[in-house]
């Protein structure tokens, strides 16, 4: 229910304010921010943690690593990559030496970052640096950074197994928005393979898990390419079940 927690986490803060307390506004301000990325609102997001960390750094308190790797993530969601890669290794430079899960964020969107510029070096060394810890996060990161790494090395045969493993941990973990992101990439490389019928099914499973997670651009993006693909491969019922989903979407603009 993020559109409860939004307006009941705007109201804490208003409560903050009110009270000139530095420390709640600093962690309401965040909260509240990573609140905006899980209703798919990345603009919000990112004013929201800009506007946090100016607080803290008007009233000289000690800048939080946290907000820098908020707003790095939903700066990347808005398609300002050079912002988020500042803002990334920012979070990286301020993060105290036991904050191995928050460097390890920054870490995987610096590569996703460097995949998205075709920067084939810029994703190994992301990937390398992830470590080999086993929880089933840094595992789906690196995996689909690995996969990644195949389709912009042309081996998109090694790149289909990678995202869906890191699909099925994603899904472990709850990370639904991460688990259609590595649908949708698993599409890519099944279609880069000639496996047509597999990546309408694959773009079709990722469009219809982000339409049910309200996250409507890519959902649309995906769906497209699921009925596209379904109408040439015959398969009726994606293309049915894609065409349905992308006219609700059309209602709901």
């Amino acid at each position: 229910q993020y559109d409860e927690a939004a307006g009941l986490y705007a109201r804490v803060l208003e409560r903050a304010y009110a009270r000139d307390d530095l420390r709640a506004i600093g962690e309401v301000g965040y909260e509240l921010a990573v609140v905006h990325l899980r209703r798919h609102d990345p603009h919000a997001a990112a004013a929201q943690a800009m506007r946090t960390r100016e607080e803290l750094r008007r009233r000289g308190a000690a800048p939080l690593a946290e907000l820098h790797l908020v707003e790095a993530v939903a700066l990347y969601e808005a398609g300002d990559r050079d912002g988020a890669e500042v803002m990334a290794d920012q979070a990286i430079e301020l993060a105290p030496a036991t904050s191995g899960p928050l460097v390890d964020r920054a870490l995987f969107l610096r590569g996703r970052i460097a995949a998205d510029r075709d920067d084939v070096a810029g994703v190994s060394r992301a990937r390398a640096q992830l470590g080999h810890a086993q929880n089933a996060e840094l595992r789906a990161d690196r995996l689909e950074l690995l996969g990644r790494l195949n389709l912009l090395e042309d081996r998109p045969e090694g790149a289909l197994p990678a995202f869906r493993e890191s699909a099925d941990l994603r899904r472990e973990v709850e990370d639904y928005t991460g688990m259609a992101r590595a649908l949708a990439f698993a599409g890519e490389a099944a279609k880069s393979t000639g496996r047509a019928a597999e990546a309408a099914d694959l773009y079709f499973r990722a469009g219809r898990s982000a339409e049910l997670e309200g996250n409507r651009a890519d959902a649309r993006r995906w769906l497209d390419s699921a009925a596209r693909l379904a109408a040439k491969t015959g398969q009726a019922e994606i293309l049915s079940q894609a065409r349905e989903r992308l006219e609700h979407l059309s209602k709901v603009e």
